[in-house]
């Protein structure tokens, strides 16, 4: 077999390389590794429109099958990589050898277990695949008491989705407000109270003591006060860990728990790279180097590879931009949330359509925009110009935000 590239991984990021490869000009053979049994296909509607029966699997394919025939694609179903040979330059996968001449990352995360009694139950979830997805959405069907534990994105998102669908669902969560890591608490308590209002109950402070059984199925979920709550179906989504198990045997630095990466997605290895999930990297916005999970990163991270490789010029880096749907309610993010900011309001959140802003020095270094994209938009290019804002015409929400720029300069 010839040596090409072999991307191991095949969501968002890897998906997102191969055909940034192809569009670049790269001339090699390119073979894509995947260990399910699918064509690649978008996450997000996991939590939301697949897993609600909006969207059917063919809506949700990242490409059709064309493509990876049309662009010289070699795409692998069903294998798994055993081990990466950095000194022949060769992958193990499905018991075949694959030379490389550039070997991609793009291993993703894992959804993170809870080692408590009873984790290992029927009817305890976790969503991170199409096949978590397909099991959650046949036994939601027939679940009437759902009991979530985390109250992050997917944790929420699942919740919506349920109680639409008329489930009773309890939402526990070990911090005080919900989505702490990644929104203000003005953000949490508007997430919280939505909802409320459609009938969803929280425990916040919340600590799980153990899942209890009935025929082996889950029928209890035990918190730590001694609460007992009732359960025909659990999700759990406490966060996730990055795959770095095969950069790991291959000797890879690692930082910030992922695969550490330079400005194109370089490892510590010659000739192998990584992006997307799995991939630590500095982060021009917060000055560190850390792990960003979201689609946007994973096809910017492929784009630039991309070009790296193919000897073009890199892409603009952009600001960081994340989304959510629950209920009526978009919430759009652009930049990272960051302690010590200043705060500004755009909107009233009583009225379902709002922005808050996070300003450093008058500069915008994160925006949350609650069905308002054209904010959303703006944001994006103000973060990334390092615009200073004038915070009085920001604060207007009758002002378009792109208008708010006292003056463009670079940060």
């Amino acid at each position: 077999m010839k040596a090409g590239a072999v991307i191991i991984g095949a969501s968002h990021a890897g998906t997102q390389a191969a055909a940034a490869l192809r569009q670049s000009g790269w001339q090699e053979p390119i073979t894509l590794v995947s260990n399910e049994g699918c064509l690649p296909y978008h996450r997000p509607p996991l939590s939301k429109g697949f897993l609600s029966g909006q969207q059917a699997e063919d809506q949700i394919l990242l490409r059709g099958e064309g493509f990876y025939r049309d662009q010289d694609i070699t795409l692998l179903n069903r294998a798994e990589v055993t081990q990466i040979l950095p000194d022949r330059q060769e992958v193990e996968a499905g018991g075949a050898m694959l030379p490389y001449t550039a070997l991609i990352l793009a291993t993703g995360a894992s959804a993170r277990r809870l080692p408590v009694p009873g984790h290992a139950l029927e009817n305890i979830h976790m969503l991170r695949s199409l096949a978590d997805s397909r099991l959650l959405k046949e036994r939601l069907t027939a679940a009437e008491r759902i009991v979530i534990i985390g109250g992050g994105f997917i944790g929420l998102e699942v919740a919506a989705t349920a109680a639409k669908a008329g489930k009773a669902v309890t939402v526990i969560e070990v911090q005080d407000r919900l989505i702490a890591r990644a929104l203000p608490p003005l953000l949490s308590d508007y997430f919280r109270d939505l909802h409320i209002q459609n009938g969803v109950a929280f425990r916040l402070n919340a600590r799980l003591d153990r899942f209890e059984a009935e025929g082996g199925h889950v029928s209890h979920v035990l918190l730590a006060d001694g609460e007992r709550l009732a359960a025909d179906l659990v999700l759990v989504g406490v966060g996730s860990d990055a795959n770095c198990s095969l950069a790991r045997q291959a000797g890879l630095e690692i930082a910030a728990s992922g695969i550490l990466v330079d400005a194109c997605c370089t490892t510590s290895a010659a000739s192998i790279y990584a992006i997307g999930d799995c991939a630590a990297q500095f982060n021009d916005h917060t000055q560190m180097v850390m792990r960003v999970e979201s689609v946007q990163n994973a096809t910017d991270q492929a784009r630039t590879l991309a070009a790296h490789l193919t000897g073009k010029p890199l892409p603009a880096k952009g600001a960081n931009w994340f989304w959510s749907d629950q209920y009526s309610a978009k919430l759009q993010m652009a930049g990272i949330m960051r302690d010590g900011c200043d705060l500004l309001l755009r909107g009233d959140p009583q009225s379902g359509t709002f922005s808050l802003l996070q300003t450093v020095d008058d500069r915008l270094v994160a925006a949350f925009s609650v069905n308002r994209a054209g904010d959303h938009m703006a944001a994006r290019k103000l973060i990334a110009s390092g615009a200073l804002l004038d915070r009085a015409v920001a604060a207007d929400s009758a002002a378009p935000l792109a208008k708010a720029v006292v003056e463009m300069e670079k940060a």
